[in-house]
C-alpha cells in the first residue's frame, strides 16, 4: 500500500531461555506497561480522527482492539486472525489444554469485541452470523503465488521462531549427517549464512530467501506458526511441527495441521519422524479454498459497514 506507515508499540510475549513463553514475565510486562498502552490507544484515536478511514482492519492487534472497545464513535472494524477459530464449534478439540484454551477464548473475545471477525482457517467451515464471524482461508504474501514448487527437493528446510532451539537441530544433524538441513533462525549477531557442517547450514532470518527455499525443499520443519504452515500447505510440502513451549496457540495449530493431514507434530526437534512424511502433499483442495480469500475479505468488510448503518 502506497501510504504512510506509523509505528506504535504493542503487547509482546516474553520468552525463557529464548525458547518457551514465560507467562509470568509476559503478564508482568503487560501490567508494567499499562500507562504506555493507554497512551498508544489515545495516539491511535488521534490517527483515526486525522485520517478518517471508512473501515479499520485489525490483524489481531490488542491496542487496536482496546481502541475499538472503548470508543463509541468510530469507523467499523474488521478483526482478522486465525485465532478467532477458537470460538468456532467445529474447530479442533483439545480437552487436555482446557485451561489454556479458556484463557485463549477470553482473549479472542476481547480482541474481537464490537468488530466483525474474519477467522482464518486451513479448511472450510460454516460462518457464525450470531457471533459476527466469517470463516476464510489464510491471507498470505503474494510472492508465494509466483513460486513453482519443486517436487524433487533434496533437503529439509527448518524455521525456528526462537534461536534457543538451535542446539536440538545441531544435535540431531550431527547424529544424522545424511539428511541435509537448512535452518533459518533469529540468533543475534549471526552472519547471513553459517555452515555448521556439510549437512547443516544456518541462515539469518530473510523472508524472501526462506520462501524461495521452501519451494525447493522436500520437507518443512517449523514451530507451528499459522502462516508458515499455510505457505507449506500451498506448496505441497509435508510438515514436521514443534510448537513453542507454553504457547497454546501453536500447540493447537500443530494439532489442527496434523489432523488436516499436513504432517506430524512433536514436542522436540528430534527429526526421526521425517522418514514418515511423504515427498509431497496434494494441493488441489487447499488451492480451491485459497481462491476464496478475496471474496471472504470483501464479505467481512461489507458486513462490518452494514452493521453500523
Amino acid at each position: 500500500m502506497k501510504t504512510p506507515v506509523r509505528r506504535l508499540p504493542t503487547l509482546e510475549f516474553k520468552y525463557k531461555d529464548s525458547r518457551a513463553v514465560s507467562n509470568a514475565a509476559t503478564l508482568l510486562g503487560v501490567l508494567g506497561n499499562l500507562p504506555k498502552y493507554r497512551r498508544m490507544v489515545r495516539q491511535l484515536d488521534d490517527v483515526v480522527r486525522e485520517t478518517k478511514p471508512d473501515v479499520i482492519i485489525n490483524f489481531f492487534e490488542p491496542i487496536a482492539a482496546f481502541y475499538a472497545l472503548t470508543r463509541r464513535q468510530r469507523p467499523p472494524v474488521v478483526a482478522i486472525g486465525h485465532q478467532f477459530m477458537f470460538q468456532h464449534p467445529g474447530y479442533v478439540k483439545t480437552p487436555d489444554l482446557w485451561k489454556q484454551l479458556l484463557s485463549m477464548k477470553l482473549y479472542t473475545l476481547l480482541l474481537g469485541a464490537r468488530a466483525t471477525k474474519l477467522a482464518l482457517s486451513l479448511y472450510e467451515a460454516p460462518d457464525l452470523p450470531d457471533k459476527r464471524i466469517i470463516v476464510g482461508p489464510p491471507i498470505l504474501r503474494k510472492q508465494l503465488f509466483g513460486l513453482r514448487s519443486n517436487p524433487h527437493g533434496d533437503f529439509t528446510l527448518v524455521y525456528l521462531l526462537n534461536h534457543g532451539y538451535a542446539g536440538q537441530i545441531i544435535q540431531w544433524s550431527d547424529a544424522n549427517p545424511k539428511t541435509r538441513l537448512h535452518c533459518f533462525y533469529d540468533q543475534p549477531g549471526a552472519p547471513a549464512e553459517f555452515q555448521h557442517s556439510p549437512s547443516l547450514t544456518f541462515h539469518k532470518l530473510d523472508g524472501e530467501k526462506f520462501l524461495n527455499m521452501m519451494a525447493e525443499c522436500r520437507h518443512v520443519v517449523c514451530t507451528a506458526g499459522f502462516e508458515s504452515v499455510s505457505e507449506a500447505a500451498w506448496l505441497g510440502k509435508p510438515l514436521f511441527l514443534v510448537p513453542v513451549e507454553n504457547h497454546v496457540e501453536q500447540q493447537v495449530n500443530a494439532i489442527d495441521a496434523q489432523q488436516f493431514g499436513l504432517g506430524v507434530a512433536e514436542k522436540s526437534f528430534n527429526l526421526d519422524r521425517l522418514a514418515e512424511l511423504p515427498d509431497r502433499l496434494p494441493v488441489e483442495k487447499f488451492h480451491a479454498w485459497m481462491n476464496c480469500a478475496a471474496s471472504k475479505l470483501f464479505q467481512a468488510i461489507e458486513q462490518a459497514v452494514q452493521s453500523t448503518r
